[in-house]
Parts: structure tokens; C-alpha cells; sequence
């Protein structure tokens, strides 16, 4: 009798609120124990929206109109309580900051363990033993914000074993991560396949999922079932109907196409289509003594150059640029050329300052004067009108630079700005329409479009201008694979016409196949630059597995282009079809890479990783900050009073004397960082005369003029009673920071919401989604700058006045409240699938208790506050 199945699906279909058409349409299926099913389909196709309906969060967490059913576990996920559904199954999304909800990494894999009420001694082991299998445990007390991207996703998938669920969906894991995140993801996944478990993954990277996956399930763009088979017997005999319906298949298997339609020995006989790298290899050792030994590209491709040749002048340069963020070096002496009409890709690891680099060489950071030329325009000094008459950007989220309320206005903006004749923009915008499939869009709302759509719309947006320059942030990013072809097919007519394209991106294929040269940026520096055959031949960049595994002589045919002029084989006598005897090596011996530190624990930028640098979280408490130590709701009790007196008072000594008590508690009771110190013992003092100095000046003469004059310039006199009301003044302000510095500097926001949840008794939903919530605080300042940055490069920057001012910060408000709630319903999407809610109550690990010494510490606080006051008013 066959098991049953873990995920059983029939007659699925499902119709998003508001859409026209279902997402999906009549899938049944059923996925058993022990198998990892890849789950592909082109853009559009609905796998995410499967996704969500396997792991219960549809329609649990999102309405939709549902026909057919879903039972993971034999449990109906239409009626089965979010409780149940939470131990049957576990999710893992694809955005890595938008799941992590805790402030270390030992919490974050006990999180769903205690929303489930499990027992503390168990949610310990659990999430201990998780930690392990990702090699995380080493760093359990680290804030998880200082893990890599890989990192993060690690450790959501560490969160989603602990459960023990036996089903697991990952939607695109490794979607906004490098090669080496990527690595670690897929390694990680490799290691937790196991028979009693069910991984459903949603993947575009098809190199390392391949190897883990047992079975393929294809949908096509209507959202049907296409195939559905064991995976390498389904990407070996539908190889072309994939590529058909978008799909991305294998880097081996492509250069293996490739190969086969540029070498003439292999047209007869092609060869096998390889899944692997080894694969790859070994189809390629495997015909070497069929294929002729002496086979060479087109002997004109790789004529010399005409001596007198020379390149032509670059349209982008960079001389000696540095950068700093916060204080923060970001790029370090950069020197660089762009050619012109060249596709040039910027690469390098996650952090590397890819994305700075290109944004201060077009201008969205302003570079430091005479560093950065554009066309010969200093992006540092010209206007932002000016920068996109000649260059035009594409930012990695598309939504920032929206600026319109439909898609045909968003693509004519720029040809309005350009005072473009009504009926030249109305020809354009069809023609721009039509050549990204968005003419039935036209009327829409740009935040109604899907993923992919507002990535053609953002390009769209570049382009009708026609700029010389075009610089873009990963543009294929979320497109499938015909999207990514139509617009590469795009960027070689536009440069077939004189543009040049500068990118980054992540995809190392891409780089290869379609580009005329590369930049690796590793740690804010520029590490190797040039022809992209060239660095490709000589080992100087990152190569996909599937490509090293190449002869070098062949590389060049993996290319779009025929191999450049400049860059012939570096060994013309080799056999091309001859397997290297030793790897690829990813430097040269002339200019070596610089490589990255690498830690035992990987998973870890090591910009972020200072020597010596401890846990707040698991560290004792020294002796002398005994402050931390205190419950967070002492600290707010003992202080709140005196903050409500500083309100009234107008005198010197009251808050001069609150200010020495706060400094008193601070400094014996706080451990300070040297910025505190510099704080405290310097920018108070220098604020308090500032303050004092600036009240002084702005008070009224006539009402201070009963007391002395303490200084007389002319007719002006400065009096000693505009001097009193002026300290009175900053000592006031100052008093209410310091005392607002007690619970500020000793106190983390999970106690806070902990203490809110146990003493004040406030529902634990409440206070989490807070804590959740605060996390999100620090990326509003990000999110704001780049959208600013993004609308200034579309030319809606113009004016000075404070009408402009006004108009400009209403066109920021939509974008930034788009992104905080598109991040707000990823984060409550994560916390739904961790059992958030299930249960009236939850495990509380951590207890933030009420103590003696807290009762103590309000006490002698209001009968300090309570002797300030006494002696104050009889003073």
C-alpha cells in the first residue's frame, strides 16, 4: 500500500482578490516523504502563490478566492486551525530581512517553539540542535543583522526546522544573494534532505538546486501544470520546451547548447545536455577524440589589431573616487574607465559596494568634485536635469522611482520634462508599450503590476528618453528567463546604436554570455577590470562552475560575441575540446584578487565582524552597570515623573539639579560606548551654551530689562536676565535627555516589549508585532534617501522654494509608505508561517522580572526627584 503523501493537492485553483484571472488553474499533485520537489515556472506562473497555498497561509493569512483543496498531513488547510497547520509545515521566503523579528540569532530559531507553547528545556534543544545543522550555534547570542545575506537565510531555515514540521516550502531562497550566499543556501539544504521530510522549493537558480532535487513540477504562464517528472529526466527530454516557457535551466546545460551550435564537429553529433559542471566535463573528454583536434574559431575573428588602432576615449571615468557612508569607508581610490557602446557589468560578493559605485559614477551620490567625468558632464556639480538629459538609472527596487499614477504617465514624464511634442509622446510611449508587453497595462497603476512588470516599466522609464548612458540595478532581478532575453536582446540593439550599459548584477551567465566587459568591486575597491573574454580567458573573475569546467579556448564561444580581437586563446596549439588539466583558477599570478577572510562560521560579512566584538545579549553585566540590569518599566517609572515636572519649571537650579542626578545614574550605572562618552562630556556642555547663547539673543529686551546689563554694544544691550532665561533653557532641555538617557542606554527594545507583555500584561501579539515593527525603524531613513535619490535622477527634483519642497516630500510619501507596507505584510507573512498567534498565549523564555532592586531603584529615584524639588522652591 503506497504512503501517504505529505502535501496532497486537487483541482487547485486560485484567484487573488481583485484579479482578473486565476493564478493558478486545476493543479493536483502529491508530494510524499523524502522527495525535494523544484517547483518552476516563468514569471507570473503562480509558483509563489502555490507556495503560499501549501504552507496554509492561503487563505489563512491571505484572501483569496479558493476552489479544490490542499491537505498537508492529511489536515485540510481551509479548515485546519493556523495552530495544527504551524507543526505540519514550515516556510522560508525569500527576502532574508523580512523574517527575522528578534535581536539574536538563538531567539530568532526559538521563536516558533515558543509560539507553539512548547516547554523551555524543549524550544532549547530544539533550536540548539537547528542551529548546529546550519553552523550557526557558535554565534547564538549575535544580533542577526550582523549575519551575511547566506547567513540570514540559514538561519530562517534553522528557525523552520526547529519546528519539526515534516514539510518544507522555501520560495526562491537565494533570490537577493551572491554566488557565495547562494553556495551556503543550497549546501545548507543538501544537509537537512532527509526521508521523513518534504522540501518544496521555489528556485531560479538551478545549479545548486538541481543536485538536491528528485523531482520537477513545471507550470506554464497560465499557471497549469506543464510537466511533472523526476527532475534530471524532465530537464534532459524538455530542455527546448522549457527554455519555450521561460524557464532558466542549468548554466552546464546552456553552455552545453551553446557549444553545440557554434562548433561545426558538433552539429552531427551535438552533445548531451549536462545538468552539472562534471557532467559537462566529462561530455566534453568524452568526444575530444571524435571532434577534430585542431578546431579553432574564425581565424579573422582573431586578427591582431591595426597597430594604429586605438581605444576610443572613455565616456565614464574615475580617478582617485572615495566614499564614505557614516563615517564608513564604502569605495576606496577607485580608478576606472567605462568604454563607450560597450555592456559593462559590475560584480563582486554582497557588500562590496557594487551599488554605490554606480550610483555615485551617475550621479544618484554625489562624488566628490573632479573625481567622476559623465560625457564630459562632473555629476558633482551638474543638475539633476542635466544628468538625465545624458544618463539615465534604473534602480533594484522599481517602486522607488515611480513618479506617476499610471503607466503610460510614468513612461512620458520624462519626455514632458523635455517639453517633447503631445504627439511624439504618444508615438514613443505605444512603441515603448509594445516592446515591453505592457500595452494592455497602459491605464494601470504602477503598484498594481506584478514583479516583472514594474521591472520593464523602470527600464522602460530609462530608456524613452534616449540617453547615451544607461546604468542599471540588477535589471534581470525576478524576470524569467524569455523576459531576461528580450531585454539583453535590448540592451545589444541599444548599444548596437551607441549606448552604453553599465549593470550590476549577480548573475555570473549573464556576465559571460552578454557582455563586453566587467568590473570586480571586492570591499570597496577595484580588483579586476577590462574585455570580459579576457578576464574570462585569464581567470581574473568569478567563474559559474559550469564555465570553468570549459577549456579556456572555448570559453569565448560561450559568449553572445565572437571572441574580441584583443583576447586570442592564451595557448593556440591546445586541443579546444581537451579538459584543463587542473581547475580553473579564479586569479592571476600578475594581479591577484585580494581574497576574503574567511571564518569557520561563515555566514558573516567581515566588514561587520570588528575584532573582539561581544554579545550585548548573553554578556553579564559588569561590575558598575547595574543599570541594565533593572526592569525597563523601573527605569520609564522612575523617570517619567521628573520629565513631567522639567515641563513647567523655568529656574536654573531645578533642572541643573536633575541634570546631575541623570549624569550621577548614567555614569556609575551605564556601560558607554566612547560616542556616549563624547556625548555626555562634550556635546551636552557645548549644547547648553549654544542654547543658552542662542535664548539669550532671541528673548525680548523689554521683558529682562529690570535686570543688569552684561553687555553693551551701541544701543544694544545684552541683559543678565536674557542670559538666566537661556540657560534655564538649555538646562532644561539638557536634564530632560539625561534623564531620558537612563532607560535609552540600558535598555533593549525586546525587554521592552517582554516587559509590556509580562508585567503590564499587554497581549503578546501586540507586543511582538511592536518589536517587529521597531526593527523596521532604521530602514525608513535608508528607504527615504533612495527614493529621494531616485526621483532626483528622474528630474523631479527642480526648485527651491518651499512649494517645491513641499511637492517634492509629497511625492516621497506614496513610494515610502508602498515600501513599508509591502515590508510590513512580508514581515506578518513570516510570523503568520512561525505559528505567530496560533495560541492565546506562548512560551516566554525570557523573563523580564520584577524585582526588589526595581522598587528600590523607583524609590529613591521620586524621593531624589521629590528633595530636588523641596529645596528648589524654597530657594
Amino acid at each position: 500500500m503506497p504512503a501517504v503523501p505529505l502535501l496532497r493537492v486537487r483541482d487547485l485553483t486560485i484567484t487573488h482578490r481583485g484579479a482578473g484571472a486565476p493564478a493558478v488553474r486545476d493543479l493536483s499533485f502529491d508530494v510524499h516523504a523524502g522527495e525535494v520537489v523544484l517547483l518552476l515556472g516563468p514569471s507570473g506562473s503562480g509558483k509563489s502563490t502555490l507556495a503560499l497555498a501549501l504552507a496554509g497561509l492561503i487563505p489563512h493569512s491571505l484572501e483569496a478566492e479558493v476552489t479544490g483543496t490542499v491537505a498537508i498531513g492529511g489536515h485540510d488547510t481551509a479548515t485546519t486551525p493556523a495552530a495544527v497547520l504551524s507543526r505540519q509545515v514550515s516556510t522560508v521566503f525569500q527576502d532574508p530581512d523580512a523574517q527575522i523579528v528578534t535581536g539574536s540569532v538563538l531567539d530568532e530559531a526559538a521563536f516558533a517553539l515558543e509560539n507553539l507553547c512548547l516547554p523551555v528545556g524543549e524550544v532549547l534543544a530544539r533550536a540548539e540542535q537547528a542551529l548546529r545543522a546550519m553552523g550557526l550555534w557558535a554565534r547564538r547570542e549575535e544580533n542577526p543583522d550582523r549575519l551575511s545575506g547566506g547567513g540570514k537565510q540559514r538561519l530562517a531555515i534553522a528557525a523552520a526546522l526547529a519546528t519539526a514540521a515534516p514539510v518544507l516550502i522555501l520560495d526562491e531562497p537565494t533570490a537577493n544573494l551572491d554566488p557565495q550566499g547562494t553556495a551556503e543556501v543550497h549546501a545548507a539544504l543538501a544537509g537537512i534532505a532527509a526521508p521523513e521530510r518534504a522540501i518544496v522549493l521555489v528556485e531560479h537558480d538551478l545549479d545548486g538546486a538541481v543536485p538536491l532535487a528528485t523531482r520537477a513540477i513545471v507550470l506554464d504562464d497560465t499557471g497549469r501544470l506543464a510537466f511533472d517528472g523526476p527532475a534530471a529526466e524532465l530537464l534532459h527530454e524538455h530542455a527546448d520546451a522549457l527554455v519555450a516557457l521561460g524557464v532558466r535551466l542549468p548554466t552546464a546545460t546552456l553552455a552545453a547548447r551553446r557549444l553545440n551550435e557554434r562548433i561545426p564537429e558538433l552539429a552531427a553529433d551535438p552533445l548531451p545536455l549536462p545538468l552539472t559542471p562534471a557532467e559537462l566535463a566529462a561530455s566534453l573528454s568524452r568526444f575530444q577524440e571524435r571532434c577534430s583536434t585542431d578546431f579553432r574559431p574564425d581565424p579573422d575573428r582573431l586578427r591582431p589589431p591595426d597597430a594604429e588602432t586605438r581605444p576610443p576615449a572613455a565616456i565614464i571615468t574615475a580617478r582617485g573616487l572615495d566614499l564614505a557612508r557614516g563615517g564608513v569607508p564604502v569605495l576606496r581610490g577607485i580608478d576606472l574607465d567605462i568604454a563607450p557602446a560597450s555592456i559593462t557589468a559590475v560584480i563582486g560578493p554582497n557588500g562590496a559596494g557594487k551599488t554605490t559605485l554606480v550610483q555615485a559614477l551617475a550621479g544618484v551620490i554625489p562624488p566628490p568634485r573632479g573625481r567622476v567625468l559623465v560625457d564630459d558632464v562632473d555629476p558633482a556639480t551638474a543638475s539633476p536635469r542635466v544628468m538625465a538629459s545624458h544618463l539615465g538609472f534604473v534602480f533594484q527596487n522599481p517602486e522607488h522611482q515611480f513618479v506617476a499614477h499610471t503607466v503610460f504617465d510614468e513612461l512620458a514624464h520624462g519626455l514632458r520634462l523635455r517639453r517633447t511634442p503631445p504627439e511624439e509622446i504618444a508615438v514613443r510611449v505605444a512603441a515603448m508599450l509594445d516592446r515591453f508587453g505592457l500595452a494592455d497595462k497602459a491605464d494601470t497603476h504602477p503598484y498594481l503590476l506584478s514583479g516583472g512588470e514594474k521591472r520593464r516599466l523602470s527600464v522602460g522609464t530609462a530608456l524613452i528618453a534616449r540617453p547615451r548612458i544607461l546604468v542599471l540595478d540588477e535589471p534581470t532581478f525576478g524576470q524569467d528567463l524569455r523576459r531576461t532575453d528580450e531585454l539583453l536582446a535590448l540592451f545589444r540593439e541599444l548599444r548596437a546604436d551607441g549606448t552604453t550599459i553599465l549593470l550590476v548584477t549577480h548573475d555570473l551567465d549573464l556576465v559571460v554570455r552578454h557582455t563586453t566587459h566587467a568590473v570586480l568591486v571586492d570591499d570597496g575597491a577595484v580588483v579586476a577590470s577590462g574585455p570580459t573574454q579576457a578576464l574570462v580567458r585569464d581567470g581574473r573573475i568569478p567563474l559559474p562552475a559550469a564555465y570553468a569546467a570549459v577549456p579556456p579556448p572555448l570559453r569565448g564561444l560561450l559568449a553572445d560575441e565572437p571572441p574580441s580581437p584583443a583576447s586570442p586563446p592564451a595557448d593556440p596549439s591546445a586541443s579546444p575540446l581537451m579538459p584543463p588539466s587542473a581547475p580553473p583558477r579564479n586569479t592571476t599570478q600578475e594581479n591577484p584578487a585580494p581574497s576574503r577572510p574567511q571564518h569557520a562560521d561563515t555566514g558573516v560579512s567581515p566588514a561587520l565582524h570588528p575584532e573582539g566584538a561581544g554579545s550585548a545579549t548573553g554578556a553579564a553585566d559588569p561590575a558598575g552597570a547595574w543599570l541594565h540590569g533593572l526592569n525597563p518599566l523601573a527605569k520609564l517609572g522612575a523617570v517619567v515623573p521628573a520629565l513631567v515636572v522639567l515641563l513647567f519649571v523655568r529656574d536654573i537650579a531645578t533642572p541643573a539639579a536633575f541634570l546631575a542626578l541623570a549624569y550621577g545614574v548614567v555614569l556609575t550605572g551605564a556601560r558607554l560606548s566612547r560616542r556616549a562618552w563624547a556625548v555626555l562630556l562634550l556635546g551636552v556642555p557645548a549644547g547648553v551654551l549654544v542654547l543658552t547663547a542662542a535664548m539669550a539673543l532671541w528673548t525680548d529686551p523689554s521683558q529682562v530689562s529690570a535686570s543688569p546689563a552684561a553687555l553693551r554694544i551701541g544701543d544694544w544691550t545684552l541683559y543678565t536676565g536674557a542670559l538666566e532665561a537661556g540657560l534655564a533653557t538649555g538646562l532644561r532641555l539638557a536634564a530632560i535627555l539625561g534623564l531620558s538617557l537612563i532607560p535609552g542606554l540600558t535598555t533593549v527594545g525586546a525587554d521592552v516589549a517582554r516587559s509590556a507583555v509580562q508585567q503590564l500584561r499587554v497581549p503578546y501579539r501586540i507586543g511582538y508585532t511592536a518589536l517587529a515593527a521597531y526593527r523596521f525603524v532604521p530602514r525608513f531613513g535608508y528607504e527615504l534617501g533612495v527614493i529621494r535619490a531616485a526621483h532626483r535622477v528622474r528630474g523631479t527634483h527642480g526648485g527651491r522654494g518651499p512649494f517645491a519642497r513641499l511637492a517634492r516630500g509629497w511625492g516621497y510619501i506614496v513610494p515610502l509608505l508602498a515600501s513599508a507596507i509591502r515590508h510590513a505584510e512580508r514581515v506578518a507573512l513570516a510570523m503568520d508561517g512561525r505559528a505567530f498567534g496560533a495560541y492565546p498565549g506562548r512560551t516566554e523564555r525570557h523573563e523580564v522580572p520584577f524585582r526588589t532592586r526595581d522598587v528600590v531603584f523607583i524609590v529613591l529615584m521620586l524621593a531624589a526627584s521629590a528633595a530636588i524639588l523641596i529645596v528648589t522652591w524654597r530657594s
